[in-house]
């Protein structure tokens, strides 16, 4: 029988899977090369770095990540090893994208003005940062898209990142890459956080790497002229604490945690497995169609959509948690993320 390790944080993934061998939960930031001497099958969510010192003399033949990202994998090894790979492309875009939006909606109330006709520089143009787009377009913003792959691939309407950084907001929706032709890694780097213009709104739910951290504290701490939303951070989880004492908002890279996420997610993967060894999937999803929130255009949608979801809880409990917790804030932003109270996507969008 086969026996397949997951991420204990996986929602549904032991019903899943137990019909394919037996399973093991494991935290999967804790996860490491002995735990794996029996495993066939391993499947991780982002935290857990998959690579040649997790997986060396293992018997693993397949590993899969149900999340979108993948900068966590060591791809060139799994395909040294002939170690087959899946993830889950899109599997949480909707629920970063309304993440974006119940962001977008407290940020406007605050400053008592209408998100209708102001400007929204959206970096990367990809599964989250399209549904955003959609989502903004409903409520009236202007939307610069940048993304420069897209552009070299013949897609128009595009836009220089110069351009996009010049609106009143500024949200960033790339993969985390240090090299290749467009590497992501500090794409804002000291001199774009510097040029950025008094009262915009930074919007960072991609990874932490692609904003250069320092050089953004250094500018909210000089002068305090930027509304900064964090979900994601450089040196997870022991996250800068100076940082978030500085955000507008500050979330525990939660984004893309809707449990409607998290669970096609899981699907995927499964799905995937599944194909790999060759037999039909035997699970079947259990959540229920949810209807959505209408966006009906002429209303001001603002506090429904913090009413669907409000972001702000997501806020004091990371304050409130790593505030009482700073010297141990690093196992207290796991928790965060283990404990995500249930949330469900409300937007409508596929």
């Amino acid at each position: 029988m086969l026996t397949i390790t997951l991420d204990e944080n996986i929602p549904y993934a032991a019903e899943a899977f137990s019909t394919l061998g037996q399973t093991r939960l494991l935290a999967g930031r804790a996860l490491c090369n002995a735990d794996l001497q029996e495993t066939d099958i391993l499947v991780v969510r982002s935290v857990t770095k998959v690579n040649a010192q997790l997986l060396a003399g293992t018997p693993v033949r397949f590993v899969a990540t149900a999340t979108a990202g993948f900068d966590h994998i060591d791809l060139d090894y799994l395909r040294e090893q002939g170690i087959g790979f899946a993830r889950a492309p899109g599997c949480n875009a909707v629920s970063a994208a309304e993440y974006v939006l119940a962001a977008l909606c407290h940020w406007s109330l605050i400053q008592e003005k209408p998100l209708q006709g102001r400007s929204i520089g959206i970096i990367g143009h990809g599964n989250v940062g399209s549904r955003v787009r959609q989502l903004c377009e409903k409520m009236g913003m202007y939307c610069v898209v940048n993304d420069p792959p897209l552009q070299e691939q013949g897609h128009t309407g595009l836009y220089p990142i110069e351009a996009a950084l010049a609106c009143n907001v500024v949200t960033l929706h790339v993969p985390f890459t240090r090299n290749g032709q467009h590497p992501t890694f500090r794409l804002l780097d000291a001199a774009r956080i510097a040029a950025l213009h008094p009262g915009t709104l930074l919007l960072n739910a991609s990874r932490g790497g692609v904003v250069e951290e320092n050089a953004l504290l250094a500018r909210l701490q000089a002068r305090s002229d930027l509304d900064v939303i964090l979900d994601t951070w450089e040196n997870e989880p022991a996250i800068n604490l100076e940082l978030l004492r500085h955000t507008l908002l500050g979330t525990p890279h939660i984004a893309g945690y809707s449990l409607d996420g998290k669970v096609r997610g899981t699907e995927m993967v499964y799905r995937a497995c599944c194909q790999f060894l060759q037999v039909e999937p035997q699970w079947p999803s259990p959540l229920a169609f949810q209807q959505p929130l209408s966006m009906a255009a002429g209303h001001d949608h603002r506090r429904d959509v913090l009413h669907a979801y409000d972001i702000r809880e997501d806020d004091r409990r990371m304050v409130a948690m790593l505030r009482d917790n700073a010297a141990e804030h690093g196992k207290h932003f796991d928790q965060l993320r283990k404990t995500y109270p249930v949330r469900r996507e409300f937007s409508g969008l596929a």
